[in-house]
Order: structure tokens, then C-alpha cells, then sequence
């Protein structure tokens, strides 16, 4: 697989605007050709939140080797997809046989509701497959398997060697066992604001949002600010030292308000900034623009563990489909063979799950920047292997996940983080109760 700049930039901006929130496994027999093994034509329903093209190249290889099979997608905007899938499994399964769902406690949540099918038998094969064995459990709920993530993200610290060499600030490492520390990185940032070096000494591309500042906290000991009975927890002593440093980044001008998600990687692309905390389409961003750049480990907070966030979407079986034999084909094809994850990942341009289609994926993209993206393969690979961390599956993560993320919001626009931590506490709680 070569991913081409092009896929990767226009992952980037649907990432970054929300499609992610910022989310299986190959055929045992890649020439299968029906549900049934009869030689009827089939054809799925492949419910979605990606505009066609994202799927259209591994869907077009697959049916040309299973004849018998035809995949129809089902595109739903992201803004409606769980409402949608909310609807149509409610109702009977709306001819859905396949469906992507987001990490965290969506798979949960779908599968307390009975909407997908346990698909544990292909547990043993899809650990075999994946890059990590914690990219297949992390997609478990009560001890079974319901889905299987296709494509994998990490986090980077990107930095431009020109603004950091007029502020005088020593580049980070690429070696990935050696990342800076958030207090390494918080006072580069204030030498580059000193210096007068950038308009932006540091941005996170997605500001607010869970899915990237959960490591930070994750880091400062506060684990994921919530456990496996609902109870929310913002206020303990870990996510008040990383809410402080969030809160603080604004106060002292390192970090800028007003600025949304979408601005954020075109700053740095235009040299306009010293520091981002992004994933691996990051690479891209930076190679469309006419700048030095260079890629280095997720910092971490100095006395706490390295933790970087991951995860994207997964595809499930539907718990109510007539062609689960044909599904299945289709979802082996998605993630345990390397051809089919490969072409999975190609369009989207992120990285594949497979460890043979990743493999040539790290391969390709540190050699899209040279010596800048020399490491990228390696940073990656540790990073998934050691210290990924991902979004909890919890009951009423539908609700957590927006809470906490207006709560960094206003943190970010100067509410205190003591309060609004325990008031984020008090309100989430609530709403999950109302849930259950």
C-alpha cells in the first residue's frame, strides 16, 4: 500500500472537525463467494459516517474476489450516525448486516442493546493480525467480541527547527523511548513566546477534545475521569494537575482562544507555530506546507507514565442480519487479511490495524519527509505497543464524552478547574443515571 499526501489530507480534515472521535479481521478463505457456500448472490448493507470514496477501493477488491457477494454502502452524516443506527436497529435492523462504531462505550452501549453479534471465535486469529492485542480486546464487552477496529491512530509532538533554532530551544527526540515531559514542552513554548519566534508557541489540533487530552490526564495519574460504574471523576488530584496545565497553556498565551480545530493544522503548516500535538496525518499537513518539520514522541507529564491516545472506528455485525456467513467474509476481509486492510486504510489514509499492511504503511510514511519523518515508523509502533491508551468502555459514554469535552472548553476560556471539574462531575453523573 502506498498512501499517497492527497488521502491523508482529506482524512485529516474530517478527523479534525470530528469524524473521529477522531475508531477485524482476513477471509480464511479470500475466494469465498457466497453467504451460504451455494453459489446465490448476496448482498450486504454496510451502514457508515464516511462519504463512499472512503470505502469504495476495498469494497470494489472484495467484490471482485467473492463474485457472489455485492457491499452496498449505507452513508449516514456523522452529525445523525448514532441516531440513525439508534433508530433503524430499534426498529427491526433497517437491512443493516454491517455497521462502523466508534470507540469508547458506543460498543458497549450497542451491545447491552443487543444490536451486534458476538463475533468472539474470530478473537484468537484477530490478535494473531492485529499490531497489538489490545486493539481487538478494547473492542470487548462483558468478556466477548462484538467488532474490529480497521485502522489505528497515535499521537505526535511536531515541531518546526526553525522557529525553535531563533528561540533557541534544543529539538526533541525522535527516539520514542525517550519523549519530553509536558513541562519540557510548556517551557520551549515559553522561550518561542519570549522570543517573539511564532504567533503560536503551541497548539494541540483538537482542542477540547476527549480524545486527545485523555492521555494528559491519563498521565498526571487521573486515569480515563471515569470507571466502569459511571462514577465521573474530574476532580481527583491527577486530572486537576492536567486540567491546571490545560487551563494554564490559555492564561499565559502559549496556547491562543478563538482558535477552532480546522485552523489548527494549517497555523503550523504555514509556519505559524512551534509546537502540535497531532496523529499521524499530521505528516501530511506539515508536508503540504513550505516548512522544516520535524516528528518526535507524545510528551508525558515528568513522574507519571507515557500514555498517548488512539483508537478509530471499528465494523460490527449486525445482531439482526440474514447473512452473517457473507458479513463475516466481509469483516475478515476488512481487518485480518493485510491485502484487504490495507486497501481499508488507503483512501481514509490512516494507519491499518494488520500488522503486515502496517508495516509497509510505517515504511511508506517515514519516507515521505526524509530525515524529518525518519522515526515516524518507529514512534508509532512503540507508542501502540506500550503506552496507547483507550477511550473507556463504559455505560453512558454517550453523554461523557460531550460533558467532558464542553468541560476543557470552558476550562480553556478561563473557568477554574477546580470548579468546573466538579461541576462537570455532578452534571455528567446525572445525566448517566438518567440513562440507566
Amino acid at each position: 500500500m502506498k498512501t499517497t499526501a492527497l488521502r491523508l489530507g482529506a482524512f485529516a480534515t474530517a478527523l479534525t472537525v470530528g469524524a473521529v472521535g477522531l475508531a477485524a479481521c482476513a477471509p480464511a478463505d479470500s475466494g469465498s463467494d457466497s453467504d451460504s457456500g451455494s453459489g446465490e448472490k448476496v448482498t450486504l448493507t454496510f451502514a457508515n459516517a464516511d462519504p463512499a470514496e472512503t470505502w469504495a477501493l476495498v469494497i470494489d477488491a472484495f467484490e471482485k474476489s467473492h463474485p457472489d457477494i455485492t457491499v452496498k454502502q449505507l452513508n449516514i452524516p456523522y452529525a445523525q450516525y448514532t441516531s440513525t443506527i439508534n433508530q433503524r436497529m430499534t426498529g427491526g435492523g433497517g437491512d443493516i448486516d454491517l455497521m462502523v462504531v466508534d470507540a469508547g462505550g458506543a460498543v458497549l452501549d450497542w451491545a447491552n442493546r443487543r444490536f451486534l453479534a458476538d463475533i468472539s471465535d474470530l478473537k484468537d486469529d484477530a490478535v494473531d493480525a492485529a499490531v497489538s492485542e489490545d486493539m481487538v480486546t478494547a473492542r470487548e464487552a462483558d468478556g466477548k467480541l462484538y467488532a474490529l477496529e480497521t485502522w489505528t491512530t497515535s499521537q505526535f509532538l511536531y515541531y518546526n527547527p526553525d522557529i525553535l533554532a531563533a528561540a533557541g530551544v534544543e529539538p526533541p527526540s525522535g527516539d520514542p523511548t525517550e519523549p519530553w515531559t509536558y513541562e519540557e514542552l510548556t517551557a520551549a513554548a515559553q522561550k518561542i513566546k519570549d522570543a517573539g519566534a511564532a504567533e503560536y508557541p503551541f497548539l494541540f489540533d483538537q482542542w477540547d477534545s476527549y480524545y486527545q487530552l485523555q492521555m494528559v490526564g491519563v498521565s498526571a495519574g487521573g486515569g480515563d475521569g471515569i470507571d466502569a460504574d459511571g462514577d465521573v471523576d474530574f476532580s481527583n488530584d491527577g486530572w486537576q494537575k492536567a486540567l491546571t496545565w490545560y487551563h494554564d497553556l490559555f492564561e499565559d498565551g502559549l496556547s491562543p482562544r478563538g482558535i477552532t480545530n480546522d485552523k489548527n493544522g494549517a497555523l503550523f503548516q504555514t509556519g505559524k507555530a512551534g509546537f502540535i500535538i497531532s496523529g499521524p496525518w499530521g505528516v501530511n499537513v506539515a508536508e503540504a506546507g513550505d516548512i522544516s518539520y520535524g516528528v518526535a514522541p507524545a510528551p508525558f507529564f515528568e513522574g507519571g507514565e507515557q500514555a498517548t491516545s488512539t483508537d478509530s472506528w471499528s465494523v460490527a455485525i449486525s445482531a439482526k442480519t440474514a447473512k452473517e456467513d457473507a458479513a463475516r467474509e466481509f469483516l475478515e476481509y476488512l481487518t485480518i487479511d493485510p491485502k484487504g486492510n490495507a486497501e481499508s486504510a488507503e483512501v481514509a489514509g490512516i494507519a491499518p490495524t494488520n500488522k503486515e499492511a502496517y508495516a509497509t504503511y510505517a515504511e511508506d510514511m517515514s519516507a515521505v519527509g526524509g530525515d524529518a519523518t525518519a522515526n515516524f515508523g518507529a514512534i508509532m509502533q512503540y507508542q501502540l505497543e506500550n503506552n496507547a491508551v483507550h477511550r473507556p468502555g463504559v455505560v453512558g459514554y454517550s453523554v461523557f464524552e460531550p460533558g467532558a469535552n464542553q468541560m476543557f472548553s470552558d476550562i480553556r476560556n478561563g473557568s477554574d478547574p477546580a470548579e468546573r471539574a466538579a461541576q462537570a462531575d455532578k452534571d455528567i453523573e446525572a445525566q448517566i443515571a438518567r440513562l440507566q
